[in-house]
């Protein structure tokens, strides 16, 4: 039985590890596309990329969170959104995050 424990924590853990790997990966994609697009200096690269990944983390805790009420956690991480928009806009200023848009709707 404690061998069974042991197996559940391990994987338990190994899998909120991986989980992590990818939400770090997930926001320095979208940091270096930011950062190339926008020709972000190191600082502000560094900046957004801290928003992005607190954003992914962020939205796993609501998904998690609110799993068996879909509408609270769309509520939810449409707040997320509007904070995330925020947060790039004092950091970028307005004239970058127009050129962000303008490129983000170009790829859809």
């Amino acid at each position: 039985m404690r061998i069974l424990y042991i197996l559940f924590f391990s994987l338990t853990f190994s899998l909120s590890v991986y989980s992590q790997d990818g939400l770090i990966d997930r926001a320095k994609k979208i940091s270096d596309e930011m950062t190339e697009v926008l020709s972000l200096d190191a600082e502000t690269s560094e900046k957004i990329y801290h928003i992005q990944l607190k954003r992914f983390i962020d939205a796993q805790k609501i998904r998690t969170s609110f799993k068996s009420d879909k509408a609270i956690m769309r509520t939810e991480l449409r707040k997320l959104q509007n904070r995330l928009w925020g947060k790039l806009n004092a950091v970028l200023g307005e004239d970058k995050m127009k050129s962000w848009s303008t490129h983000k709707k170009k790829q859809v």
